[in-house]
């Protein structure tokens, strides 16, 4: 994953409505933007925005069925991020003293 990649995902998991719809969606399953929608006390297009979002960041992968596109969590690949960025940190930065106390 690149640098940019990160950076979108990071991004787009950042704001606290689409953090919900990861974990909505990684713990239901597949689900359509009406299903998706009738857990918040958000518009139907204000959900789509927010799953564009995740989907163009690669959080999120989506597949049409018929007239409608079932949201699954990209589990995977944002965990391999999450790893990449965990690692980078640990490589790249000294320990901090208050962290060897913990």
């Amino acid at each position: 994953m690149t640098d940019p990649d990160l950076m979108r995902m990071l991004q787009a998991v950042g704001d606290p409505i689409r953090m919900e719809l990861v974990f909505l969606v990684g713990s239901r399953g597949p689900m359509n933007v009406t299903d998706i929608a009738s857990h918040f006390k958000l518009s139907r297009p204000a959900v789509s925005h927010h799953l564009k979002v995740l989907k163009d960041a690669g959080v999120l992968a989506g597949e049409k069925r018929s007239k409608e596109v079932y949201y699954r969590l990209n589990r995977r690949r944002a965990v391999n991020a999450l790893r990449s960025l965990a690692d980078a940190i640990e490589s790249c930065c000294p320990t901090d003293e208050n962290d060897a106390r913990r």
